[in-house]
């Protein structure tokens, strides 16, 4: 290519750019489209391109772009883990399975981990415990190291092996105590394995780091029941309560609770709202007919 089409590209490159940062979204795709069929440019422009799609929420026009530009460039490990990752944040597990297994021959820390995620997505439980275990022995400093034990953890879980899965738990958060999850995860496993005031301390602080996700509030009223600190999860469900059978299923708890205490007026309060929620909850019919 010669120096005068290169810096046309590059121009052209500039004005797309500008364009986008200006919020004229049409007259960028006008430029990557036509700079789609310039060998030097295809890769860049079809990135960018793909980008404002996503922005747009078309994900399938995106697609098509990096499907196109890779039937083309193969070996492009960089784009084929782009994608990859594209599409596990899209949910897209078993598209993205399908679209990563025909890249067998690429094997490295980011297309392992992504891998192991997403046989552990498509429930193929078994296979990602081995890409799992495998990858904390090949890349035992990388810095997904504890996301792979939080899923170590997790896989574990599904057997009901919690010794083991706590064990994977606390070596995710040895390995970085800055995500919320795993500690909530610990929360689980402490209450499996029926250790009430560990599991408390493991919930209070992941709802410390993130108040915001009402399914650990939920885990923390259902412990606070197991504990008998009947007054703070009464407390607690007040600002949680939503539309879920999770939530149904804690008012029935409560109101079953309420029972044990021969406190039936409560107990009925809280049985009718569960009710409210999930009109064929059995707990809440059962302790209703108590009363």
């Amino acid at each position: 290519m010669g120096i005068t089409n290169n810096l046309h590209i590059e121009s052209n490159l500039k004005k797309a750019s500008l364009f986008v940062s200006e919020g004229n979204h049409l007259a960028a795709i006008q430029i990557y489209k036509k700079l789609l069929n310039e060998k030097d440019a295809v890769r860049t422009a079809t990135i960018k391109l793909a980008d404002i799609y996503d922005q747009f929420g078309k994900s399938e026009s995106a697609l098509k772009l990096f499907f196109d530009y890779l039937e083309g460039n193969k070996d492009d490990e960089e784009v084929i883990r782009l994608v990859s990752f594209y599409m596990f944040r899209k949910s897209m597990f078993k598209e993205a399975l399908n679209f990563i297994d025909k890249y067998q021959h690429i094997s490295d820390e980011n297309i392992d981990y992504i891998r192991g995620l997403l046989y552990f997505h498509n429930k193929q439980f078994e296979i990602a415990h081995l890409f799992f275990k495998n990858f904390v022995s090949q890349y035992s400093s990388s810095e997904y190291i504890p996301s792979i034990f939080l899923y170590l953890a997790k896989t574990h879980m599904i057997y009901s092996e919690f010794d083991e899965a706590l064990e994977n738990v606390r070596e995710s958060i040895e390995s970085s105590n800055s995500n919320p999850e795993a500690y909530k995860i610990e929360a689980e496993i402490y209450y499996n394995k029926e250790m009430y005031y560990h599991a408390g301390e493991s919930i209070r602080k992941a709802i410390k780091m993130d108040p915001t996700v009402i399914e650990w509030r939920h885990l923390q009223i259902r412990i606070l029941l197991m504990l008998g600190e009947l007054t703070k999860a009464e407390s607690n469900m007040k600002e949680s309560v939503d539309n879920s059978l999770s939530s149904a299923e804690l008012l029935a708890m409560l109101g079953h609770s309420y029972l044990k205490n021969n406190k039936t007026d409560n107990a009925k309060n809280y049985f009718e709202e569960a009710l409210k929620i999930h009109p064929e909850l059995p707990d809440a019919i059962e302790g209703l007919k108590l009363c």
